[in-house]
């Protein structure tokens, strides 16, 4: 059923990708507008994500940050759209590469990574422009998508410039089949756990909030670095990504000191442009003790 209702955007999705920016663009400001105004259940998970992130902001503050939120988002979904279609110079012309001496250490000195980011300004745009610009291949770890045609669509893009995808169910078992190649690992790791996986409870953005640790095990187990990759909007269509070291071997192998830093990490980031995080996403939608 998920791939019928989505088939309308399965046969749009390949003529979107070769439209103009500029285009794109003007299309994606009317989308905000009738999505922001009749797509109720989603407007109101952002409001609310807010409304308990900063009690101390007044209601007409939060529905002014709620809708340039909601548009940047759409504007994301646009070109990620378009991240396939996108020139070598145009994707270098817009991702800029901050200070990557801090991740390229590590090739230099033969160890893979593992690359922690989060669904902040365009991930989709971060890979390529990492992809392009770093000296190792990138491995991105991703959850397929319910539409087979956009899902397919999606990793082709995503394979381009030497990166590789691999399905989240099959990320151990890859990375650990790639350990003596200096690679990448690439991780999205703001997501809510599902409700039977082993997870990391913090404050975060005032919230009581739950981490996934595979991140965590995955780096105690290949003994990688660990670095944050963050992101940050210059302006329409151009970002600057950058690098964090969040830990290295020998890491404890008690407690979640690499999951504690990353969520302290991406707070951060977050709070000091809060319009470009997915507050769509429902990462509150279970609390601590109920079904964990």
């Amino acid at each position: 059923m998920a791939k019928n209702r989505q088939s309308s955007i399965s046969k749009l999705y390949p003529y979107l990708a070769k439209l103009p920016l500029s285009v794109l663009y003007f299309i994606a400001y009317p989308i905000y507008l009738l999505g922001y105004y009749f797509v109720e259940k989603k407007r109101n998970v952002i409001f609310s994500n807010m409304q308990n992130s900063f009690a101390e902001k007044t209601d007409e503050e939060l529905e002014r940050l709620a809708k340039l939120n909601f548009k940047r988002l759409v504007y994301v979904m646009i070109e990620s759209i378009k991240a396939g279609e996108l020139t070598e110079d145009e994707i270098r012309s817009r991702v800029h590469l901050k200070n990557p001496e801090i991740i390229e250490k590590y090739a230099k000195n033969n160890q893979s990574v593992l690359m922690l980011a989060a669904h902040h300004c365009n991930w989709e745009w971060m890979l390529a422009g990492c992809s392009l610009e770093l000296s190792f291949p990138i491995d991105v770890v991703y959850k397929p998508l319910h539409d087979l045609v956009v899902d397919e669509l999606m990793k082709k893009s995503r394979s381009r410039f030497d990166a590789r995808p691999i399905p989240n169910k099959n990320a151990l078992i890859e990375i650990m089949q790639r350990r003596k190649e200096v690679r990448g690992f690439a991780m999205v790791a703001d997501q809510s756990p599902v409700r039977k996986e082993e997870k990391y409870w913090t404050t975060f953005l005032n919230q009581e909030s739950s981490f996934a640790v595979g991140s965590q095990k995955i780096a105690q187990l290949t003994k990688y670095p660990t670095v944050f990759v963050g992101m940050k909007r210059l302006s329409q269509g151009h970002y600057e990504v950058f690098f964090e070291d969040l830990g290295e071997a020998p890491y404890k192998k008690e407690g979640y000191e690499l999951t504690e830093k990353y969520a302290r990490v991406l707070e951060t980031m977050i709070l000091e442009n809060p319009e470009d995080w997915m507050w769509s996403n429902r990462k509150w939608k279970r609390k601590r003790g109920v079904y964990d």
